[in-house]
């Protein structure tokens, strides 16, 4: 019996092994093809279409675009008030739930679609200049926002599921046919001048349309006979278990996107500060779009494993070294070569636009702590715990940008983003540590900062060499990413033998 018990005690270690292995396994395969692919799609758009349109239209028509933009956003959590995370938990731990969910919330977002148009008339003709120009663009903007809800959900029943590959080619397709839609007026002498502000919103209403309706029909494919209809009790259920979801949506996206609406707001140069700001934010923009689908493979994972009680440091371990170490150095490299990287992006404001990225890029460092640690409390359900964060970072954020925007303009909305993300993601940091009695070793620390140290003055060296901006950027880059791989934090040799595994 003795032999027994050992045995039986040696398979259940045994068989917990192998779960860890499998998951860091298909997580990390799906990681690399989702990066791949959004490596090639994502920043094609934002360089080549979203940068094109503001060296078109120029930074004062593009920055009111951009604040009527993250106005319409933060709204948007009417639209979803927690529904998508709260789906995403359930079905990654209850696919059977599919059909249930799928038919009646469906349904449900489209009635919360009422009160998201009362909330953004109300702010347009309180706060706005009440043109003709800006309703269309709150109108357009408002129906963009509604689809890309639907699409959002959608993606939360498929990585629910762990169809990953297929969550991918839905997260770039809006962005595909943008490129194609957008690309023809863009680089298309003749019809260059035909292009603007409005006709840009249109073809991204139509962007995310076409995207919604392929990812419904995908999802439904998985359904069982889906009843849609408006099931009131279960509503009402869904709000008030995913309300805490729903408050910690609406504060993260007040203190990360509420500083563009004040500035457009509170600065004499309003729009073109809001388009400076904005052409800064671009490239924290393209990454984050990385780190964000990051978040995204890990969350269902660190449900999985909370729910089978198994340990989630080796998956917190992979999200470090796959995603803020890389970050710090990414960061660290781009610092350097800000102010040549921004005259070769832009025609105008280069130079202001060089001193907020090297702002904004400490909170891109701090955000991708978040979508590591944030995202394991999240799914570990501590959102009291991360509201009360939240709280605190959207009263300080909104309380100095109050106070500083007038006089410092798009700068005071750097520092106090940086300030911001930073609380939040130390917080998120102690108490995942804490929660989870997670292991901080000194010599990983050590060894962080030495990598640092080489990127820096690598890239040092590579801008007093004068070579072009972008090759030294890559070369830059390049002997980052060596360093963090002599240094073992990031090791190449378990991609492949992941990869090999899984082949």
């Amino acid at each position: 019996m003795l032999i027994l018990a050992e045995m039986s005690q040696y398979k259940d270690k045994f068989n917990f092994f192998v779960l860890i292995s499998n998951m860091q396994r298909k997580f990390i395969l799906n990681l690399i093809l989702l990066v791949f692919v959004n490596l090639l799609i994502k920043p094609l758009y934002l360089f080549g279409i979203d940068r094109g349109l503001q060296n078109a239209v120029g930074s004062n028509a593009y920055g009111l675009f951009y604040a009527l933009f993250n106005l319409s956003f933060i709204l948007s959590v009417v639209l979803d008030p927690g529904i998508t995370n709260f789906n995403n938990r359930h079905i990654a731990q209850n696919n059977h739930l599919l059909t249930k969910y799928f038919s009646r919330i469906s349904v449900f977002k489209i009635v919360l679609t009422v009160p998201y148009f009362i909330l953004l008339l109300l702010w347009y003709f309180i706060f706005s200049e009440q043109n003709k120009i800006e309703l269309n663009l709150v109108l357009l903007l408002g129906f963009s926002q509604i689809l890309n809800s639907i699409v959002l959900y959608n993606r939360s029943n498929l990585s629910g599921l762990h169809l990953f590959k297929t969550d991918t080619f839905i997260s770039i397709l809006d962005k595909m046919l943008m490129i194609v839609f957008v690309g023809v007026f863009l680089y298309i002498p003749s019809l260059k001048g035909f292009l603007d502000i409005q006709l840009f919103c249109v073809l991204q209403l139509l962007s995310f349309g076409i995207t919604a309706v392929v990812s419904f029909f995908i999802v439904k494919f998985y359904c069982i006979n889906p009843n849609f209809k408006f099931d009131k009790k279960f509503c009402l259920l869904i709000i008030k278990e995913s309300f805490p979801f729903a408050l910690l949506a609406l504060l993260m996206v007040l203190y990360a996107k509420m500083d563009t609406v004040l500035l457009k707001m509170m600065h004499p140069n309003d729009n073109e500060e809001v388009g400076i700001y904005a052409a800064a934010y671009r490239l924290i923009d393209a990454a984050n779009m990385i780190a964000i689908l990051f978040s995204g493979l890990l969350y269902p994972l660190f449900s999985r494993l909370i729910k089978d009680k198994a340990s989630v440091e080796p998956m917190v371990k992979t999200g470090f070294k796959l995603l803020v170490f890389p970050a710090c150095a990414f960061a660290l490299v781009v610092y350097v070569f800000s102010m040549p990287l921004m005259e070769l992006l832009y025609l105008q404001h280069a130079a202001l636009a060089g001193k907020l990225l090297g702002l904004l890029l400490v909170s891109f460092v701090a955000s991708c702590i978040t979508y590591v640690c944030g995202t394991l409390l999240t799914a570990n359900g501590n959102i009291s715990l991360l509201n009360k964060i939240a709280v605190i970072a959207v009263v300080f954020n909104v309380l100095a940008n109050l106070i500083f925007i007038p006089k410092y303009g798009a700068i005071a909305c750097a520092w106090n983003a940086m300030l911001s993300f930073g609380f939040v993601a130390l917080a998120h940091f102690y108490f995942a540590t804490k929660v989870f009695s997670l292991k901080i070793k000194m010599l990983t620390i050590i060894k962080l900062v030495v990598a640092l140290l080489l990127s820096y003055m690598a890239s040092l060296m590579l801008a007093n060499y004068h070579l072009p901006t972008l090759w030294s950027i890559i070369i830059a880059l390049l002997l980052s990413i060596l360093f963090l791989s002599i240094l073992r934090l990031i090791s190449f040799k378990q991609l492949n033998n992941i990869i090999k595994a899984e082949e």
